[in-house]
């Protein structure tokens, strides 16, 4: 489901935040969103804020005060800060509130919180657990099994990999291509970790000063040396190590996965 911003501006006390912010967010894909005030911008597409000026589209239909329930089963917005989005003790308890919240009744709800569990790698025992006593890790896989529950278009991860250490980020990581992959979501992913953008998203938007910097091909955007430079933009690793090794006259070709690069370098070294 495509997600458009035409000249959509925000302003907090008389200031402006966000301003003239156009964007084609594209059906089924992942969009890495970085830079300045990224969560708010993801906090307007989910209706958490409404925007001062301009227009959201959310598929075809214009998000406003009248919709904002069937935006709530179209988007699902995964926070940063996990105790923000849970309200009760219990993983059972947590999917029969929201729920109730959104009205959604499945014929089967037992099975539609098992296949949800299952969808990110926790088992059926799960439901039975203390939210409190999961790891981080379970928690953030449980804040995606709650939302997709109702089985959303549009799937938003804030910041999701603070606080993960490397093995639970791989997990997410791998999460996230399956279901864009298999399930066909449409996936947004605000991050300042520039290494996991290049490595997961097909598109990236920068934005700087309030406003969108660039929308384009990750790959694109991101292999451009000299305009990440001559903005300050944090440089992947992949890439700088590449640009050094071609200062040494070493012939590698950008990759996104670093498998690919050790094959070049063993190529050509």
């Amino acid at each position: 489901m495509e997600i458009t911003l035409k000249n959509v501006g925000y302003r907090y006390k008389n200031k402006k935040i966000l301003d003239h912010i156009n964007l084609t967010i594209k059906d089924k894909q992942i969009t890495g969103i970085t830079g300045e005030y990224k969560t708010l911008l993801c906090e307007m597409i989910d209706a958490v804020k409404l925007t001062d000026i301009g227009s959201i589209t959310i598929g075809d239909a214009l998000l406003n005060n009248d919709n904002l329930k069937w935006i709530r089963k179209e988007v699902c917005l995964i926070q940063q800060n996990y105790q923000k989005q849970f309200f009760t003790n219990s993983v059972k308890e947590e999917i029969f509130f929201l729920v109730s919240r959104l009205s959604y009744k499945p014929k089967d709800l037992n099975k539609k919180m098992e296949q949800s569990l299952e969808m990110v790698g926790l088992d059926k025992t799960y439901l039975n657990k203390k939210i409190k006593m999961l790891s981080n890790g379970e928690k953030k896989l449980l804040q995606v099994a709650v939302g997709l529950i109702y089985n959303p278009n549009i799937i938003i991860f804030d910041e999701p990999f603070v606080e993960l250490d490397y093995i639970n980020q791989r997990k997410l990581l791998k999460l996230i291509k399956m279901l864009k992959e298999k399930y066909q979501k449409t996936i947004l992913i605000t991050s300042n970790n520039c290494n996991l953008l290049y490595e997961i998203t097909d598109n990236i938007v920068i934005l700087k000063k309030g406003h969108v910097l660039i929308s384009d091909n990750t790959v694109k955007v991101y292999q451009d040396v000299d305009f990440l430079l001559n903005h300050e933009i944090e440089i992947p690793d992949l890439i700088q190590f590449t640009m050094l090794a071609r200062k040494k006259r070493i012939k590698l070709s950008f990759h996104r996965d670093i498998r690919d690069l050790i094959k070049d370098v063993y190529k050509h070294v």
